[in-house]
C-alpha cells in the first residue's frame, strides 16, 4: 500500500555543545520551510568544506561517485562501545543537553538511558548490518554517519527492513510505517535516511574488505550488500532536506570523531548527479 508525502521537517534541528565553537564562527543558513524543489535541492557549505570536497568539483556520474570514496574514505574509526559516547554528542537535544532525540520517535531522553531494555535507546544501523553482513566490527558496523539512537522497541519493528512507502503504522511511534518488507520513519528524518543510505553506498566500494555497498529499487534484499528503494530514497531526499540538526550533526562527526563527512549534507546536488 503505497502513498507519497510531501511535508517538510516539523522538527527544527540545534546546535550541539560539542560543535559550538564551530557554528558560531559560521553558522548555516536557516533551510526554507517550502517544499523542496524536486531538482535538486541545496545547502550550505561553508568555505573549509568546498576545500574539502574540491577533488569532485566539475565531475557527475561514477567519476563523481569515485572521488566522493577517495575523499570519505579516509577517517578515523570507532570501536562500537565508543559509539554510545559518540552519539550522545551527535544527536544532543539542542533545547536539554543531557538527552539525545531518538530518530524514528523524535522522543527526547536521557543520554544515559541506553541498553537493551524496554523504554531504552539502542544503537540503531540505518543500513542494516545484515545487508552486507558487517555486523557491529570497527568499520561499516560503527560509522557514525549511519548510527542514530533509536527506541529499542521502534529498532527491533524496523529490524533490517529496507525503505519504502506504506505499511501500518507503528504503535508508539507516530508518523512511522511498516510492512513484512519494509519501513517507512517519519516526514521529519525521511531526507536523513536516504542521504545515510547513499553515504553508505559511495564510503563503502569493496576495496578495503568489507562488501561493495549499493542502493537499488527493491525490497526485502536479505544478506545481500543492497539497501531499498532508490527511487523512494530520493523522493525522500527531494522532500525532506539538510535541516541545521543534521547539518550540525555531520559538524561534529568530521570535527570530533571522524574526520570524514557526508557529502549529500553539504551537496544535495550530488544526489541526482550520481543516480
Amino acid at each position: 500500500m503505497s502513498r507519497s508525502r510531501a511535508s517538510r521537517r516539523s522538527v527544527a534541528g540545534g546546535i550541539g555543545l560539542a560543535a559550538a565553537a564551530l557554528l558560531a564562527v559560521a553558522a548555516p543558513v536557516p533551510v526554507s520551510a517550502a517544499p523542496a524543489p524536486a531538482d535538486a535541492p541545496t545547502a550550505p557549505v561553508s568555505a573549509a568544506s568546498e576545500d574539502y570536497y574540491a577533488p569532485a568539483q566539475g565531475k557527475t556520474g561514477e567519476a563523481l561517485k569515485a572521488a566522493l570514496h577517495d575523499i570519505i574514505d579516509n577517517q578515523t574509526k570507532l570501536s562500537y562501545r565508543q559509539v554510545w559516547d559518540a552519539l550522545g554528542d551527535t544527536d544532543e537535544d539542542p533545547a536539554n543537553p543531557d538527552n539525545v532525540i531518538l530518530l524514528y520517535t523524535g522522543r527526547s531522553q536521557a543520554k544515559s538511558e541506553h541498553g537493551g531494555n524496554l523504554g531504552d535507546w539502542n544503537r540503531e544501523h540505518v543500513w542494516a548490518k545484515s545487508h552486507g553482513d558487517f555486523g557491529t566490527v570497527t568499520g561499516p558496523g560503527t560509522d557514525l554517519h549511519h548510527l542514530r539512537p533509536t527506541d529499542v522497541r521502534i529498532n527491533s519493528i524496523r529490524g533490517n527492513k529496507d525503505f519504502d512507502n506504506g505499511g501500518d503504522p507503528v504503535s508508539g511511534a507516530p508518523g512511522n510505517h511498516t510492512d513484512g518488507d519494509s519501513f517507512e520513519p517519519r516526514d521529519a528524518v525521511k531526507g536523513d535516511v536516504a542521504r545515510m543510505i547513499l553515504y553508505m553506498a559511495v564510503r563503502y566500494e569493496g576495496d578495503d574488505g568489507f562488501a561493495d555497498l549499493e542502493p537499488n529499487d527493491r525490497v526485502g534484499n536479505g544478506s545481500a550488500p543492497y539497501h531499498g528503494r532508490l527511487d523512494v530514497l530520493k523522493q525522500w531526499h527531494r522532500q525532506d532536506p539538510p535541516d541545521s540538526f543534521e547539518r550540525n550533526r555531520n559538524e561534529v562527526i568530521h570535527r570530533h570523531y571522524q574526520h570524514n563527512r557526508n557529502p549529500f549534507i553539504d551537496h544535495p546536488e550530488w544526489v541526482e548527479a550520481i543516480w
